[in-house]
């Protein structure tokens, strides 16, 4: 480990010493031209490239203080890994989510600089994935850069649902330079002709003549000497004209992705860029290619909330159950609830894997409102649900009562339980006696009931269920000695 650390410390060296004394950066990123990016430039007919989507798995780090706090919400989170495979679909190149988020508390990573960036993507880094850290600040004036082969840093100011950092930095990740490459870092008077070479690169002409072996080594992406950040004209250029050696002006593409230009300027990726990435894909990150499995959207269509329903009292108001109906394609759903209508402040959020959630952090009398979002690996951009609003009671049980004499315990299997089939129940008594069963809805009906006979010891029992709408219901058995009473989640 101390190795590996080492080489990576000096790698990225170059990068802080570049930096020095330049501010309003965007994109720390100096890994410059890769080697496999030349190797793929002198000859990209040998490479390989796909037909079909290539999925890439990427994990995420949320990097927070070292109390706790601070996180990259995952709200933000789901707009903006929309946003990401938005801008790839055109590339055949679309990434999931791998794992679950990794949060790391530590305030040296929450705002750190190349060196630091370089150690905690060493100590936490999944293999085969593009490890993703999102934080307050990965470097001074920075919005994010990309480490190849390492890892990328995002701030969390810039990977708002519009921006295309995230997308920028693992253009990066895929080989790709900055358009305007070998200008980084360099002080250029633009009233004047560019020069023949900067820091080494041949600077590349309007004429194309050079364009594959200056500059960023593409020639469908043109020109560009603007190494600083910048909006674009109504027709999506640059409002600064520049010079190229031979005194030919020229605006920048600002339609670019890899480019400066602003957020609402940059949108997509050239022809040849696309054939770089999916190449290095192929071949350099090859072994991020380990599950090809295709996924579906989400059903589009509101997520349809079963309880709390719209204007229902609840009284236990220490274990509230949310359930809705699943959606097709759906393996996640943010579940938020507040007691402002609009979600602007004080928000419980929590992320489950089932159609299925019980709060017990909610205090009685208040009416609350809550909402949901739905999302899998790859498709993040669903839309909350409608608010639904419901008040809390005041009582700490509502239908939890556990005594019949002589019966020590009882389990219920499995609970959730789908419509139709049969709930077990696993009884322990201390001697014979006789049970009356009955499954009720919520307003009072009984829906199943049944008679037994249990005998001393451990027993198991079967209450077939009928098909019923999904809900909670009220499992209730009883005799002259006392009842218990449980509650019984159906879903389809």
């Amino acid at each position: 480990m101390t190795r590996i650390l080492t080489v990576v410390l000096l790698f990225v060296a170059p990068w802080l010493q570049a930096q020095n004394g330049q501010a309003n950066q965007w994109c720390g990123t100096k890994d410059g031209k890769v080697a496999w990016l030349t190797e793929f430039q002198a000859n990209p007919n040998v490479f390989s490239r796909s037909v079909d989507t290539l999925y890439i798995p990427v994990t995420i780090h949320l990097v927070g203080t070292s109390i706790g706090g601070g996180y990259f919400g995952v709200r933000n989170l789901l707009d903006a890994f929309c946003t990401l495979n938005q801008d790839f679909e055109p590339t055949n190149i679309q990434f999931y989510l791998e794992g679950a988020i990794n949060y790391i508390p530590n305030t040296t990573y929450y705002n750190h600089n190349f060196d630091t960036g370089a150690e905690m993507m060493v100590a936490y880094n999944v293999p085969n994935t593009i490890n993703c850290y999102i934080s307050s600040s990965p470097g001074e004036n920075l919005c994010g850069y990309s480490a190849y082969n390492l890892g990328v840093a995002l701030a969390m100011s810039c990977i708002q649902p519009d921006d295309h950092t995230w997308s920028h930095e693992l253009g990066h990740f895929l080989s790709l330079p900055h358009p305007f490459y070998g200008w980084e870092g360099y002080d250029h008077d633009y009233s004047t002709p560019a020069p023949e070479q900067i820091n080494g690169n041949l600077v590349e002409r309007v004429d194309g003549k050079n364009c594959d072996i200056a500059g960023d080594g593409f020639c469908d992406t043109p020109p560009d000497y603007l190494n600083y950040r910048w909006s674009c004209n109504n027709v999506g250029q640059s409002i600064l004209s520049q010079t190229d050696p031979d005194g030919v002006k020229l605006k920048s593409d600002g339609s670019l992705i890899m480019s400066y230009s602003s957020d609402e300027c940059s949108y997509r990726f050239s022809d040849e860029q696309i054939a770089a990435m999916q190449a290095n894909a192929l071949t350099d990150k090859a072994e991020f290619l380990y599950d090809q499995t295709k996924r579906f959207p989400i059903y589009s269509g509101p997520v349809v909330p079963v309880f709390p329903g719209e204007g229902d009292t609840i009284s236990n108001y220490k274990a509230i159950p949310f359930v809705w109906e699943p959606m097709p394609e759906a393996t996640h759903y943010i579940v938020e609830y507040s007691i402002n209508p609009l979600f602007t402040s004080a928000v419980f959020q929590f992320t489950t894997v089932g159609n299925t959630w019980i709060s017990s952090s909610m205090i009685k009398n208040k009416t609350y409102y809550w909402r949901l979002r739905p999302y899998n690996a790859q498709y993040t951009c669903e839309a909350y649900s409608d608010i639904h609003s419901f008040t809390t009671g005041d009582q700490l049980s509502a239908i939890e009562e556990d005594f019949i004499d002589g019966l020590s315990g009882m389990t219920i299997l499995p609970n959730p339980i789908r419509s139709g089939d049969a709930l077990t129940i696993i009884l322990s008594s201390e001697r014979v006696m006789e049970l009356n069963t009955q499954l009720i809805t919520p307003s009072g009906d009984v829906v199943s009931s049944m008679h037994w006979q249990i005998g001393q010891g451990r027993t198991i029992h079967q209450l077939e269920l009928p098909e019923l709408p999904s809900g909670f219901y009220i499992l209730k058995m009883g005799n002259a000695t006392g009842q218990m009473v449980r509650k019984v989640l159906i879903t389809h």
